[in-house]
C-alpha cells in the first residue's frame, strides 16, 4: 500500500478525483440529464462504421459503437460544464470549421438559376477574356553574342534583307494559333504586349524581351476577345459559388455579431482606429 501511495500515477488520479469532486461540490447538478440512444443514432453509428471497413458490424461490435459514444458524450458534456473548451487554440479552431462548414452547406443549398449565372457573367464579363491568338515568325539576336543586338537588328529591317535564322534560342521560331498569354509566359509581358500592335504580314523590330532583341513577323492574329457564356458557363459557375458563399458567410456573421459586444481594449492607436 505504501508503495503503490508513492506512485506518481497514483498522485495524480488522486488530485484528479479531488478536483472533480470540488468542482461538483461548487456546482451540484439538480436534475440528470438525458442522453437519447435512439435508432436514428445507432444507424448512423453503424453506417459511419461500415464505410470505414466496408461490411456491417456484429452485435457485440455494435454494442461497442454505443458504448465508446456513451463515454464520448458524457466526457464531452462534462468538459463543457467544467469550460475546457475556453482557451484551448485547438478547441476553438475545430468548432469553427464546423461553424464554416455548415455556413457552406446552407448557401450551397442556394443554387443559382440560369439568369443569375447569366447577370453574374455580364457583370464579371472581364473575368473572362479570350487572349489574342497569333501565328508569328521570330528572329533572336543576343546581347552575349553581338556587340550592338539592336544596331544589328535595325540594319537588317532597314536592308529588307531578313536572313533565315539569327542567334540560337531555346525557344521556338514559329508560333501557330498560339494564344498571347503562351507568348507572354515564354518572352514576356512587354513582348506580347507589342506584338499585339504590329501590322499583318511585315517583319518589325527590334522588340525587346527577357532574352534580348527580336524582329518578329505576325502572319495572323484572331483579336482578343470574351467567351461567351456557354464557353465558360463551368467557371462562371465556379466563381459565383465562391463569391455566393464569401457573402453568405459574410452576412451571417454580421447577423451572429448583433449577439455580441465587442469591447476592444488595445494599446495600438491605429488597432484602435482600425476597429
Amino acid at each position: 500500500m505504501k508503495k503503490l501511495i508513492k506512485e506518481p500515477l497514483f498522485h495524480f488520479l488522486l488530485i484528479g478525483t479531488l478536483l472533480f469532486a470540488l468542482f461538483y461540490v461548487i456546482n451540484p447538478s439538480e436534475d440528470k440529464e438525458e442522453i437519447l440512444i435512439d435508432n436514428d443514432l445507432v444507424n448512423e453509428l453503424v453506417a459511419k462504421w461500415g464505410q470505414k471497413r466496408n461490411r456491417e458490424p456484429s452485435l457485440n461490435e455494435v454494442q461497442g459503437l454505443i458504448s465508446e459514444y456513451l463515454e464520448q458524450e458524457i466526457f464531452y458534456r462534462e468538459a463543457l460544464k467544467m469550460n475546457l473548451d475556453h482557451n484551448d487554440e485547438i478547441v476553438k479552431r475545430r468548432l469553427a470549421q464546423k461553424m464554416q462548414f455548415i455556413s457552406d452547406e446552407l448557401a450551397e443549398t442556394l443554387q443559382p438559376t440560369e439568369k443569375m449565372l447569366k447577370d453574374y457573367y455580364e457583370e464579371n464579363k472581364d473575368d473572362y477574356k479570350k487572349p489574342a491568338i497569333f501565328t508569328l515568325e521570330q528572329l533572336y539576336f543576343s546581347p552575349d553574342k553581338r556587340d550592338d543586338a539592336t544596331a544589328d537588328a535595325k540594319k537588317i529591317i532597314s536592308s529588307n534583307n531578313i536572313p533565315e535564322k539569327a542567334d540560337g534560342l531555346s525557344l521556338p521560331k514559329k508560333y501557330e494559333n498560339t494564344s498571347g498569354t503562351k507568348i507572354a509566359i515564354d518572352f514576356g509581358t512587354r513582348f506580347a504586349n507589342t506584338i499585339d500592335t504590329l501590322k499583318i504580314g511585315t517583319w518589325q523590330g527590334p522588340i525587346n524581351s527577357g532574352f534580348g532583341v527580336h524582329l518578329v513577323k505576325v502572319h495572323e492574329k484572331i483579336p482578343a476577345g470574351y467567351y461567351s457564356f456557354k464557353e465558360t458557363q463551368r467557371n462562371v459557375v465556379l466563381d459565383y459559388n465562391f463569391e455566393a458563399n464569401n457573402k453568405f458567410k459574410n452576412q451571417l456573421l454580421n447577423s451572429l455579431l448583433e449577439n455580441y459586444e465587442v469591447v476592444y481594449d488595445l494599446e495600438s492607436k491605429e488597432l484602435m482606429d482600425e476597429n
